[in-house]
């Protein structure tokens, strides 16, 4: 069942849609939220935020992408959490870390580059993971994310090389 359909359902007044929608998409919506936040827990609680607002919101949705739509309202609620928390390094911190690719060869190197990727701007680490987590192209994420192509592909390149930084220290301190 594509999204269309599930989205006509939901229209029509099938609350059977919205499960399958929480179903299909779930685990995405988490994986993103936890990578913005760092905190299993925190993602837990947003993720289903975000369908609870989709579901109060679902009658006005009018996109294509609906994956999209429910990861930008992932990303507004993660970026209410880091201000509910005044975590304003959290948002504002941009490190001096990065590099290039590195192959993930094992746990440890995983969690690594989860570190490394936690290191980074929020904007960055979002591109990158809507990039290279959920397979977007830099044109779609240009529009989930209402900025240009040339701002998402300079924010790629900037949180790649500040990760590759990162791996490049932890390696001179391993």
């Amino acid at each position: 069942m594509t999204d269309k359909d599930l989205i006509r359902m939901l229209h029509n007044g099938d609350n059977e849609a919205f499960s399958i929608i929480i179903s299909k998409y779930y685990d995405d919506i988490y994986r993103f939220c936890f990578y913005l936040t760092g905190q299993e827990t925190d993602s837990y609680d947003i993720t289903q935020e975000v369908f609870v607002k989709f579901i109060r919101y679902s009658d006005s949705f009018r996109y294509k992408n609906l994956k999209g739509y429910l990861l930008i309202i992932a990303r507004n609620l993660c970026y209410d959490y880091f201000r509910s928390r005044k975590d304003t390094a959290a948002l504002e911190e941009i490190s001096e870390l990065g590099g290039e690719d590195t192959r993930i060869t094992n746990k440890e190197d995983k969690l690594f580059l989860e570190r490394a990727l936690k290191s980074i701007a929020p904007k960055q680490r979002e591109v990158i993971i809507l990039r290279i987590y959920e397979g977007y192209k830099f044109r779609e994420i240009a529009k989930m994310l209402g900025i240009s192509i040339s701002t998402v592909k300079s924010r790629y390149t900037l949180g790649i090389k500040n990760m590759g930084k990162e791996l490049e220290n932890g390696r001179k301190t391993s």
